[in-house]
């Protein structure tokens, strides 16, 4: 199952792509972020990108989100928000980070969380709770 989860995003498995990457690549990141401490601090995507260019990696967006996300899950203060003001920025405290994890991390994963649970109910409703949990076993 874990490597049907890989590559069930669109035929994507983000650890192939995390594998293919230039070594150094997390390094790199994190040496731009390490002068962007602070919400105030913020670099712009596309600028993060040029940073990394400038730096000999030629990433795709898609590839530097991947690579924060993996440095966040190894405990990396990445704090992030869209938008036209948005970007990425190492918290520069405990307040930052939680005022992040408040308005950023929660309702995402509450929203995948209340989409996972209608989904399976819609699921149980067609075809019946039995259908998935003998696969269980």
């Amino acid at each position: 199952m874990a490597e049907r989860r890989e590559t069930y995003n669109a035929g994507v498995s983000v650890q192939a792509m995390l594998e293919s990457m230039a070594p150094g690549l997390d390094r790199a990141i994190l040496r731009i972020l390490s002068q962007r401490v602070g919400r105030e601090m913020a670099i712009s995507r596309p600028n993060l990108l040029t940073a990394l260019k400038a730096l000999g990696f030629d990433v795709h967006e898609r590839q530097a989100r991947a690579m924060i996300n993996e440095l966040r899950k190894k405990g990396h203060l990445i704090c992030s928000t869209g938008g036209s003001e948005g970007g990425y920025w190492l918290a520069a405290s405990w307040d930052e980070l939680s005022e992040y994890l408040e308005r950023e991390v929660h309702p995402r994963a509450m929203d995948l969380l209340e989409q996972e649970q209608a989904l399976r109910r819609a699921g149980e409703r067609i075809w019946g709770p039995e259908s998935h949990q003998a696969k269980l076993f």
